[in-house]
């Protein structure tokens, strides 16, 4: 597996002949798209009441994964391409870890947490911004594609767990307590 890891990354990582403008889109969709999917998400559940579920489940699955991911990290330091002598990092990364890759797990578990709206059109959207991502962070030599594909599944786990066991039960309550509330308040109109 490692050598298949290894392979692929070796043909995604952007040489030293890559065009410019390769990796300045690359640093964006690295540094800026997770913003924007995050500001994307947060604008519209100000605009739309059902979008207020997708948005806490994807605030919870994206700070169950940084903690998880960091916890992993401490535990168990898998190191970057860079360490190995490997490709060229477009990036400065440091000495840290990075196994799984953060942003692909954050990018994901956002895109992820969608699937509970009604349309499937926001969460595609968030899927394809999230494979950038993803693809970004190999082209720039910051990760291996395992790194990425590993910050994927775990975003899709943590996602559906978030949404089951978290926020659905909490709508539920919420529901529950509002109910006689808003009875009570008819009642005296």
């Amino acid at each position: 597996m490692q050598a298949l890891d290894v392979a692929l990354f070796e043909l995604m990582n952007a040489g030293a002949t890559a065009p410019a403008w390769s990796i300045h889109f690359a640093r964006f969709a690295s540094d800026v798209l997770p913003i924007v999917l995050a500001v994307a998400i947060m604008g519209g559940a100000a605009l739309d009441r059902r979008l207020r579920y997708a948005f806490f489940t994807a605030l919870v699955s994206v700070l169950a994964v940084w903690l998880f991911v960091n916890v992993f990290r401490s535990a168990m330091p898998f190191q970057r391409p860079a360490f190995y002598g490997l490709g060229i990092q477009w990036a400065p990364q440091g000495a840290r870890p990075g196994f799984p890759s953060l942003h692909a797990a954050g990018t994901f578990a956002a895109a992820f947490a969608l699937w509970c709206l009604p349309w499937r059109a926001p969460m595609a959207a968030a899927l394809v911004v999230a494979a950038v991502v993803g693809w970004s962070r190999v082209f720039l030599g910051l990760h291996f594609p395992f790194d990425v594909v590993v910050g994927a599944m775990l975003a899709a786990l943590v996602s559906i767990l978030v949404e089951r066991r978290v926020s659905r039960p909490l709508n539920l309550a919420l529901r529950a307590y509002m109910r006689p509330r808003l009875r009570a308040r008819r009642a005296r109109a």
